[in-house]
């Protein structure tokens, strides 16, 4: 019954945010929902908050759907074809799982980021971004304090084992002194597992999505010493965290980006182009990362090798859980869409990769910070499962989504040319 009112009401709310078109406010209730989430659960051993998180973001997007079903605008018309084509795909790849509750937990990891790209691209000149870019400095300020706390304290602020094993679904044998694994980091200190603080996130790696976010947004907003002291706050908790997507992110919105603008486009390749090859080479010899490259590349030739892929429940870590995955293609969310679906979502991805480099190359530098926000996403999306968390990523897919329908014209002025793209007129 709880749970039953929690999602009734959080869908009203949402509901009504959108009649009212305050969209800012409805992403805020996401950052919100999906920050809160575990700590809720952790606390009151409740599953009615189990899908505080999901809700208003399922909100978002069928409101998305139904504005494009009943717009005259051709271009969402368009895109609402390609997300039903999808839609298809995912039908042919559940019935194909052997299991139906795996194949609904794999199929919403597919439906609904790629419903929030869409709904990013549908809601692109709507949504006040630069008030949302607030909502990320609030909650990422918040999330740095935490993992402070954490850090300094050497143990978490709520102990996470009753959303670890009841929500999560964790095995209780992966238990190190008490904490799940996602806590502990082996040989990044001396040899000895570390302490990876996971912030209200309850996981270090679904964390690091949104300190990505918050680098993005000191840089967006903020200035001077303010901007300064937010991204070395930021940096910290990602290293105290060693959350390698959320490293990967903040590199690239911070470093790449402002060598990008300041010195110009070939420095910025050449220095994101060596950074890439460091971390790849720094990382694949450290803990588990190996089987993210190899999760990648196997979930590729496995989606070469099969036109619409191996269906649902084949792999992946929900797959992992019930012993039915085969190890094939996990720890990449995107290896584990080439496998799941196969030829559709590489053509996708192909394509992607065309408009990304096409807008490098178009849109004005000083405007280009949300394009290279999505190429660091989309890279941490191949190398991390945890990019299907809603509870910490849903921005990211919204600004990936609203970053498609950008125009490529030459013409078009710096400071408007993302969305949001006012907050960096000063830049």
């Amino acid at each position: 019954m709880q749970l039953l009112f929690m999602v009734v009401a959080l869908a009203l709310v949402s509901f009504a945010l959108i009649l009212g078109r305050s969209y800012h406010v409805l992403i805020g209730l996401v950052i919100a929902a999906g920050w809160s989430q575990a700590p809720l659960l952790s606390l009151t051993h409740s599953s009615a908050f189990q899908f505080v998180d999901d809700v208003p973001a399922a909100v978002l997007v069928v409101a998305a759907v139904v504005r494009s079903f009943t717009t005259s605008d051709k271009r969402l018309q368009k895109a609402l074809g390609l997300l039903l084509l999808l839609v298809l795909f995912v039908a042919v790849g559940f019935v194909r799982s052997p299991d139906s509750g795996i194949g609904i937990a794999q199929a919403r990891q597919v439906l609904m980021p790629l419903g929030l790209v869409f709904a990013g691209y549908v809601y692109r000149d709507l949504v006040q971004w630069t008030k949302v870019v607030s909502w990320l400095l609030v909650f990422g300020g918040l999330t740095v304090a935490w993992v402070i706390a954490e850090e300094i304290k050497q143990a978490p602020l709520i102990d996470p084992a009753w959303y670890y094993l009841n929500v999560v679904g964790g095995n209780p044998k992966g238990m190190r002194m008490g904490l799940p694994p996602a806590y502990f980091a082996d040989g990044v200190s001396d040899g000895e597992a570390a302490l990876r603080p996971g912030g209200p996130f309850m996981n270090p790696p679904v964390m690091g999505f949104l300190l990505g976010l918050a680098a993005f947004a000191a840089v967006a907003k903020l200035r001077g010493f303010a901007r300064i002291g937010m991204l070395a706050a930021v940096g910290l908790s990602l290293f105290f965290a060693y959350a390698r997507a959320g490293i990967l992110i903040f590199l690239v919105v911070t470093l790449v980006y402002l060598i990008w603008v300041k010195i110009g486009k070939y420095a910025g390749l050449l220095v994101g182009v060596g950074l890439g090859g460091y971390l790849f080479s720094t990382f694949v010899e450290q803990g588990n990362t190996a089987s993210h490259s190899d999760g990648l590349f196997s979930g590729l030739m496995l989606g070469l090798q099969s036109p619409l892929g191996l269906g649902f429940g084949t792999t992946g870590y929900q797959a992992a859980l019930e012993g039915a995955s085969t190890g094939v293609g996990s720890e990449s969310l995107l290896g584990l869409y080439f496998a799941w679906l196969g030829w559709p979502i590489i053509i996708a991805v192909l394509l992607l990769a065309v408009r990304l480099w096409k807008l490098l190359r178009r849109v004005p530098r000083g405007a280009s910070l949300a394009v290279w926000l999505t190429i660091a996403f989309v890279l941490a999306v191949a190398s991390s499962e945890s990019a299907s968390s809603i509870a910490s990523t849903p921005v990211l897919w919204l600004i990936a989504g609203a970053v498609l329908g950008l125009e490529t014209t030459r013409k078009m002025p710096a400071p408007y040319a993302i969305p949001g793209g006012q907050v960096l007129q000063h830049m």
